[in-house]
């Protein structure tokens, strides 16, 4: 791998010729640094280098034109020939390290994958793999396209050039055969597919769907796999062996060759936004990447982004609509079931749970969505009001049954279950509040002889045990879903007749700018789990606000009338995505650090014109891991110009004494406002 640094130098004059370069290291700085080699090293190109008292590997950004004025380090060792990233890729990550206003090195370092960022392994060889014909299994065939379906392709711009589409078909409407036909079309041409999905589970079941269309390899990239599993992957689309890649967001600079297609499913889903590190949004990331390679690229959707509407308004995306089940079945009758004055055991109302009784005795399934994990969220004391807190964040603990441990959601920290009040010895110690466990363990109590199965993070984290919980379900028999909001994307439960939605009500009063958005999607999206194979499916929402405008315009499942709605709000308060917004996040181990250092940069923006702040403010919870957290919001009317007052801001920012108290970045384009 060291060939090109052992060739003999260029002698000019009989004195060595160096050719001078800058290098992004992965360390939160916003700065490259100056190295030289006597062979020309191309942009992307990994390299080791002494750094301070440590050898680093680096990635080569850009060739000087002309030799520095200081004294600059040579390059200890090369260790490629050629760049690991294509130039298309590597202007991609420039791109959004100026866009996102995150360190260059950071930004390299997110999608290098883990193998290559340890330069002291031995790399596996896969050149001796023969590449896969990618033949269509026939038998997979065996339903005809619908004819929505069909005027979907037609209508989708899949063509070899540059633009953004939305498919905008209900729950149940095929998307995914769409996206078959599509990516077959494309394999026939020689090219390749790149797809992704908002979770890991999701990927399983797309995986075995293509699979079962395609005889190639299909890869799975995504943050559960082992290092070599994701390398090997990595490698093979890399060499055009692999022409089929599912993955997650990190999957998004996957350097698949002769790249075709890109498609993006439930485009809507925060999850596609990084929320640590390097908070950047794999759709964005994905259009810029689409763009760069002058393809097409396909979002998919029955709740579509805010942001992604506005863009079909100023005609930048074309939008295709599918507004019927594949089985012609109607939509889900939703039931807004008012709760006040009703006695709820374990969050479920008498009505909801004869409901689930009736659904049970006519052999079809129950879907019940609580967006909580655990037993019970809270540990209180009755005698003197003490409760169960993480040390190191400001943050209730949660009991877990099945572990007996007193669990904090925000740094995993684990505490045993005191029988007494540790604060005055009472005994009257009660858990209040409920999450999956406590539904699971009421409805097992209640159905002893039906199939109960819970889906949250705590019961996924296995490998394969999506895969097992699917084997679980028996399609045509009775059983009890209960589970987070991953149910709500894009699991296929054919036999789902009920939808039971307990704790909607948080979304619809929360402050967040964007919080009826994300609380419509999430109700539709679980509410289209329901009657995918029946035609008398409901879906149950219990709420103390029964008046709601929100509940009350989504119940016929119409989100596109909402959404309309919302966006001329949006519009006429100047809010996203009419306007451009950034949050400044600070953290450090003490609160009053945070305020000292974005009241000074709140003052910097004060005398700036078109700017809007709000802040400093606390995060909803605000201590984690023992780190207070922080916030600035900034918005203008103006994309351009937002990203101009955040590069001087930078600069400002480096050059206060209270920055160097505190851990600080930006958000652009947040998704979470806590």
């Amino acid at each position: 791998m060291d060939e090109n640094h052992n060739k003999k130098p260029l002698l000019y004059n009989g004195k060595m010729n160096f050719f001078y370069f800058q290098i992004a290291v992965p360390i939160p700085v916003r700065e490259v640094f100056t190295y030289k080699s006597s062979t020309m090293l191309p942009k992307g190109t990994r390299v080791q280098i002494s750094f301070g008292s440590k050898v680093l590997m680096g990635i080569v950004i850009e060739q000087l034109k002309s030799k520095p004025p200081y004294k600059v380090k040579e390059v200890y060792k090369v260790l490629e020939s050629n760049p690991i990233f294509e130039k298309h890729i590597f202007d991609c990550l420039i791109w959004a390290s100026k866009y996102y206003h995150h360190p260059i090195g950071e930004v390299l370092h997110t999608f290098t994958p883990n193998l290559l960022r340890n330069d002291k392994k031995k790399l596996p060889n896969i050149e001796n793999i023969q590449k896969d014909d990618y033949k269509i299994n026939n038998n997979d065939m065996h339903q005809s396209l619908t004819a929505p379906q069909v005027k979907a392709i037609e209508q989708l711009e899949i063509n070899n050039s540059f633009n953004i589409s939305l498919l905008h078909g209900v729950t149940g409407s095929g998307k995914t055969e769409v996206y078959l036909n599509i990516a077959r079309n494309l394999i026939n041409d020689g090219k390749s597919v790149l797809i992704l999905v908002p979770e890991i589970n999701l990927t399983p079941q797309l995986h075995k769907v293509f699979s079962n269309r395609f005889n190639g390899e299909i890869g799975l990239y995504h943050s559960r796999q082992t290092p070599l599993q994701r390398f090997k992957v990595w490698s093979k689309a890399k060499a055009g062996l692999i022409r089929i890649v599912i993955g997650t967001r990190s999957a998004i600079m996957n350097p698949i060759k002769n790249l075709g297609l890109v498609i993006i499913d439930e485009e809507h889903d925060q999850s596609f936004k990084q929320s640590e590190g390097f908070k950047f949004s794999a759709r964005e990331l994905g259009i810029k990447r689409a763009q760069k390679e002058n393809i097409p690229i396909l979002l998919g959707s029955a709740t579509p982004s805010f942001s992604i509407l506005k863009l079909v308004e100023e005609n930048k995306v074309n939008k295709v609509d599918m507004p019927e089940r594949v089985d012609g079945r109607k939509p889900p009758k939703l039931i807004i079931l008012d709760i006040n004055n009703k006695k709820l055991v374990s969050g479920i109302a008498p009505e909801s749970l004869e409901a689930i009784d009736v659904t049970l005795k006519d052999n079809k399934q129950v879907l019940v969505f609580i967006n909580r994990r655990g037993f019970a969220p809270l540990l209180q004391c009755n005698a003197c009001g003490w409760t169960a807190e993480c040390s190191s964040c400001e943050s209730n603990l949660v009991y877990h049954k099945e572990r007996n441990r007193l669990v904090c959601h925000r740094c995993e920290s684990a505490y045993g279950n005191p029988e007494s009040c540790p604060n005055c010895a009472s005994s009257q110690i009660e858990l209040l509040g409920l999450g999956t466990e406590k539904v699971e363990d009421f409805l097992i109590r209640s159905f002893p002889h039906v199939n109960t199965i819970r889906i949250d993070q705590d019961s996924t984290k296995k490998k394969n045990s999506m895969n097992q919980i699917y084997e679980r379900l028996d399609s045509n028999g009775a059983a009890i879903l209960v589970g987070t909001q991953m149910l709500a994307k894009g699991h296929d439960f054919s036999n789902v007749a009920l939808t039971l939605v307990i704790n909607a009500d948080n979304g619809l009063i929360s402050p967040e700018v964007n919080a009826l958005e994300k609380v419509s999607q999430l109700l539709i999206q679980v509410s289209g789990r329901a009657g995918r194979n029946s035609n008398e499916a409901k879906v149950i929402i219990q709420t103390r606000y029964p008046e709601d405008r929100t509940l009350n315009q989504i119940k016929n499942g119409d989100y596109l009338s909402f959404a309309k709605r919302k966006l001329a709000e949006n519009r006429l308060g100047g809010l996203p995505p009419y306007s451009c917004a950034s949050i400044l996040r600070s953290t450090s181990p003490t609160q009053q650090n945070n305020i000292n250092f974005l009241s000074r940069v709140e003052n910097i923006l004060r005398g700036k014109k078109n700017i809007f702040t709000i802040g400093p403010l606390p995060s909803f919870i605000s201590k984690t891991k023992g780190s207070y957290k922080h916030s600035l919001y900034i918005q203008t009317s103006n994309r351009v110009y937002l990203n101009r007052v955040l590069t001087y801001l930078a600069k400002e920012i480096d050059d206060l004494k209270e920055s160097k108290k505190v851990r600080w970045s930006f958000d652009i384009d947040p998704v979470d406002f806590s």
